[in-house]
This record gives C-alpha cells, structure tokens and sequence, in this order.
C-alpha cells in the first residue's frame, strides 16, 4: 500500500512537472524593435548614407523611403516621379552588409530642393541572410536620417511624419 501511494505521489508530482515547466518555460522572442543599423551620416545632393549594422545578423536587404518638408516643415512621403497616385519611392540595397560593418549606400538621385525644408530618410524594411526580417510599423519612423536645407539653422517644429502609405 505504501508502494502504491509512493508512486502516485511520483507521478502527480512528475506530471505537476511538466504543466509547471510548461507555463514557464522559455517564452518566443518577441519580433525586433529597434533599429538595426545605425544612420551615421545622410547627404541628399545624390543621396547617400553611411550606416553601420548593429542588428547583430548578416544583412542582405534594405528598403528605405523618403519623406520631404516644404518650407513651413510639413512633410509628404516621396512618390515615384512625385506623383501622390503612384507608390511609394523606395530605396532598395541587396548587397551583403555584415555583423557590425560600416558601408556607405548611394543612389543616383537628388533630393535636395532650394527652398524646401527638408528630408527624412526612413528605414521601412530589412532582410537578414537567416531569412527573417525586421519592418518598421507604417506609423512610425524611428530608424531615420534627418537632413535640413542649408538656409534652415534646423527645424522650428519637431519632425513628425505622416502615415506610410
């Protein structure tokens, strides 16, 4: 009798084990939040940026997109050939950026306008060599580079950029 009480004690406490271990064992990493790459250095007069990868994988995609400020700081994203009906310009690299290097991307587009405000660059996308990806949410833009026309001594208002859409 002592026998049997013993090993349904064994098993209850096993079986109390494996529910207990189960609600506590390691929880999913959440998906990525903060940005990674570091903007070093935005020029917009054919645009180019120097960033460097913190994110601590292999890079081998980047989108970004381009929000501009008219003279009164307030912004629009850029649109292909600026037409508001047309997507979103995006500014794509597919070349290898690996763990913690620093590399300068060029396009061959200028974005700076005499009397606008203006640019934000805004990373929006990223594909890692393991397959898996970080997105920056449509409401906000918090992996950027800001860049303000050389009249401007900065921006008057705090740079808040609209929806991505």
């Amino acid at each position: 009798m002592k026998c049997n009480m013993f090993i349904r004690t064994m098993i209850a406490v096993f079986a109390l084990s494996l529910i207990v271990g189960a609600q506590t064992g390691p929880a999913r990493a959440a998906p990525a939040t903060t940005c990674p790459v570091e903007l070093l250095e935005l020029h917009v007069s054919r645009v180019k940026v120097r960033l460097k990868n913190t994110s601590g994988k292999i890079i081998t995609g980047l989108v970004f997109n381009a929000a501009l400020s008219d003279a009164t700081e307030h912004w629009k994203w850029l649109h292909w050939n600026y037409d508001q009906t047309r997507p979103l310009q995006e500014f794509g690299w597919n070349k290898p950026l690996k763990e913690d290097e620093i590399r300068n991307l060029s396009w061959d587009v200028d974005l700076e306008h005499e009397h606008g405000g203006g640019v934000a660059f805004v990373l929006t996308s990223v594909l890692f060599a393991d397959g898996s990806t970080w997105e920056e949410d449509i409401d906000s833009a918090n992996c950027k580079g800001i860049w303000h026309n050389h009249h401007k001594n900065g921006f008057t208002k705090p740079v808040q950029l609209p929806r991505r859409e």
